[in-house]
């Protein structure tokens, strides 16, 4: 050991230091793993392959040897002498990884090692201990408030009744509220008008609709295959299936378990197997030259990723290389999991126009057969209409032609099919040896290993086969740390924007610590003791205080809470990409309601698919779009076609994700092209011109009252006399341009899906753009 005099004068300065900011006993996994992990772990953790000077700094009993770490002693610890001397010999982290520790950093590991450098199993990976007495609902406010309290913050008033129902509304089902709701409630003078309110939006079909919205990020659904050819395939069905569990309130464990080994299930139904699709939403491609063994285990590789982030909150997809570099799950564990998916005959090179085995005949389980056979038929007629309107004079329109007669041939035959469809499924015909993949090549195989879960959450029971199913009741069993935290964490962030755990998808050394980590554990073991039950633990976040507040902010919150962490405030969030458009689309009026069912194609500029065509230009082969016409292009928004390597360009704009992998939480950004695509977009401008006719039929006779009723439909509250005065003079000045200028009235008209040359009503139309377009309109606070 170095002579350290000049240090522990540095550490002099350093125990002043930290007195200062530290106050009360240090907690290993909240203040020092976070800082270990960040800068110590990819050479010193649990990854022997990769780890320097034979050191482990994430157990105690490494840290302790060659006196790293000196319990009591930090003027004794090789750990402090390497993170603050100036010699960039001995200094660490080396310069060369451009990690530097802050000085506030520094002091709390000088702390912890006076208090003598205690360590904790990682917080996910204990059994959650509930907190608190009473109903969830008041343990919720409870354990808000105390955090409150420490920081001195106070919880806010809570919201008008305006507010909460299009709070509610678009939290739940995804949609404005509509004006005889808002009355109703507000006329309501009930002691549990606010109860009877939530019950009845947690029942309706639109919030299942929502739910299921969610539940698509997270299993990577789409209508193409993706890469570079990104062909049609058939899985709406499957999106049926999700949307028809969260209608009858499935449990969470039966959710997971069908999706993950229902095929697999004792005497299981035709939907059970239906349910595996989660697993084949992967991606899938037929490319020449394509090694089949290469991407059937990228498409192994993609489900672990998917089933550990979705249901585990873990970065396994680390481990698939080597050792992961910051939690204890090596790369036998990685494999061991792996050999769960490992004996489906699922092919790594896939079919041409369609599915890829295996897969089933079904019907959805939300619709009878003449419902698919109306839906096809109108599509049919639409695709006749198009050959009929096409003029096969030159090659490229030759070729339109002719995939547009290919894919009324593949409607015609599913129509043929009685409204049956076919879905990907798993199976498990036998067994497939297992290899640990040397530097996760597949054609590198090393040691064989069999089917379990990681070593750090002990074994599968010894009378079980090791398959999915056994696989599927590990992740619902008591025993399972991870998999109630991570679900109650995700459908707290659907409700508040962020979870209590920032990052949804890593619960690990890497990710973030739980804002409230007594709130997490007591929602997941009510979770699971009130039989998973996610209407019931949705009732009793959105039924606490803390949900009903304004979410105004104060100079003090800004200043001491501006991520809103702590929650003195409700969260005031721009809506996600589908919600954007299904609202402006449910305030004009114009939304079609239709539940399920195959994707439709909403309007989208020309061209988009042909940009990334690789294969033809047929319809079949998802490379030339032909829009809708009718009711299906104004269906929600979860219901439009999905092309992963071009998703609908008006949602991808408002972050919407490609959906090529699993996705547990969307980011959020705020551009320029936002504002274009509500100003210019035609479904947009339609909703608009839709919304100006609404106006003139239901507003009232006076322009004044007309704004008014547009300004509550689309905000669900009445404006006020300032920002009635602005619509009222934007209508003035707009009706007077087109008064004397016929020719841009008409197209204005025309381009918003209404006919004539009325300038009041092209003045309505910009009034009715300018609403749609309000911060307001289309952000929950």
């Amino acid at each position: 050991m170095k002579t350290k005099s000049y240090l522990r004068l540095y550490n002099l300065c350093l125990l002043t230091l930290s007195s200062s900011i530290l106050a009360g006993e240090l907690e290993f996994n909240r203040d020092i793993r976070p800082i270990l992990s960040e800068n110590c772990f990819h050479c010193h953790g649990p990854d022997k392959e990769t780890r320097e000077a034979k050191l482990r700094l994430d157990t105690r009993e490494g840290a302790l040897k060659k006196d790293a770490i000196v319990p009591g002693k930090p003027e004794d610890s090789e750990v402090i002498y390497r993170i603050t001397t100036d010699d960039e010999d001995d200094l660490m982290p080396p310069p060369e990884h451009h990690l530097e520790l802050s000085k506030k950093d520094i002091a709390t590991l000088e702390q912890w090692i006076k208090e003598g450098a205690e360590y904790q199993q990682h917080w996910s990976f204990e059994k959650p201990k509930p907190s608190g007495d009473g109903k969830l609902r008041e343990i919720i406010d409870t354990e808000i408030q105390k955090y409150l309290s420490k920081e001195k913050l106070t919880a806010s008033p809570a919201a008008t009744r305006e507010t909460i129902i299009r709070r509610l509304s678009l939290d739940l089902r995804g949609l404005p509220p509509k004006l005889t709701e808002i009355d109703a409630f507000i006329a309501d003078n009930s002691p549990d008008a606010y109860e009877k309110l939530v019950d009845r939006i947690l029942s309706s079909p639109q919030t299942a609709e929502r739910l299921a919205l969610d539940w698509l990020d997270v299993a990577r659904f789409s209508d193409t295959n993706g890469y570079s050819i990104d062909d049609h395939r058939d899985m709406w069905v499957w999106r049926d299936w999700v949307i028809h569990a969260f209608m009858n309130n499935k449990r969470y464990d039966t959710f997971l378990t069908e999706q993950l080994a229902g095929d697999l299930i004792p005497n299981a139904t035709p939907e059970q197997i239906m349910a595996t699709g989660f697993l084949r939403n992967s991606m899938n491609t037929h490319e020449g030259g394509t090694i089949a063994e290469e991407y059937r285990v990228a498409y192994i590789a993609d489900k672990i990723d998917t089933v550990s982030s979705a249901f585990m909150g873990l970065t396994m997809k680390c481990a698939q290389c080597h050792n992961h570099k910051y939690d204890p799950i090596s790369q036998k564990d990685y494999y061991r999991f792996y050999a769960f998916f490992d004996s489906a005959t699922e092919n790594g090179k896939g079919a041409k126009n369609g599915n890829t085995a295996p897969f089933i005949q079904v019907t959805s389980p939300l619709h009878k057969i003449s419902d698919a056979h109306k839906a096809l038929t109108e599509r049919a007629n639409h695709i006749r209409k198009l050959r009929s309107d096409i003029k096969p004079s030159s090659n490229l329109s030759k070729r339109f032609h002719k995939s547009l007669g290919i894919e009324l041939k593949v409607i015609e035959k599913q129509i043929k099919d009685a409204g049956k469809t076919s879905v990907m499924i798993m199976d498990s015909p036998g067994k497939r040896k297992t290899h640990i993949l040397i530097r996760g090549e597949y054609n590198n195989p090393g040691e064989v290993v069999t089917a379990g879960i990681p070593e750090i959450f002990g074994q599968l029971p010894k009378n079980q086969k090791a398959d999915r199913l056994a696989l599927a009741r590990w992740l619902t069993s008591k025993d399972n740390p991870l998999t109630a935290r991570v679900a109650v964490n995700r459908y707290w962030q659907l409700i508040f924007g962020t979870g209590l755990v920032r990052t949804a998808g890593d619960f690990g050394s890497q990710g973030e610590w739980p804002s409230h980590q007594a709130l997490i554990d007591t929602l997941a073991v009510h979770f699971q003791q009130n039989g998973w039950n996610l209407r019931t633990l949705l009732k009793e976040i959105v039924m606490s205080n803390t949900y009903r507040q304004k979410s105004n902010i104060s100079r003090r919150m800004l200043e001491h809470d501006p991520q809103n962490r702590l929650l003195a405030r409700a969260p005031r969030t721009r809506l996600p990409a589908e919600l954007v458009r299904d609202n402006a689309l449910a305030i004009s009026g114009k939304l079609n309601p239709h539940i399920g069912g195959p994707s439709v194609y909403p309007e989208q500029p020309d061209g988009l698919w042909r940009q990334v065509s690789h294969f033809g230009y047929g319809a079949f082969t998802a490379q030339a779009y032909y829009p809708d016409v009718g009711d299906n292009t104004t269906r929600r928004s979860m219901y439009s076609f999905w092309k992963r390597t071009s998703p609908p360009p008006s949602l991808s704009i408002f972050d919407a994700p490609t959906r090529e992998t699993c996705t547990v939480r969307r980011l959020q950004t705020n551009t320029p092209l936002q504002a274009l695509v509500l100003l210019n977009d035609p479904q947009f401008l339609k909703a608009a011109g839709a919304l100006a006719t609404r106006m003139i039929n239901e507003g009232g006779e006076t322009t004044t009252n007309r704004i008014r009723y547009a300004f509550r439909l689309a905000t669900s509250r009445l404006p006020k006399n300032a920002e009635l005065d602005v619509l009222n003079a934007a209508y003035a000045r707009e009706k007077a341009r087109f008064s004397g200028d016929p020719k841009a009235t008409k197209a204005l008209i025309q381009e918003s899906g209404n006919a004539g040359n009325d300038a009041d009503l092209a003045a309505l139309t910009m009034i009715s753009s300018t609403i749609l377009n309000l911060n307001e309109t289309i952000t929950k606070q």
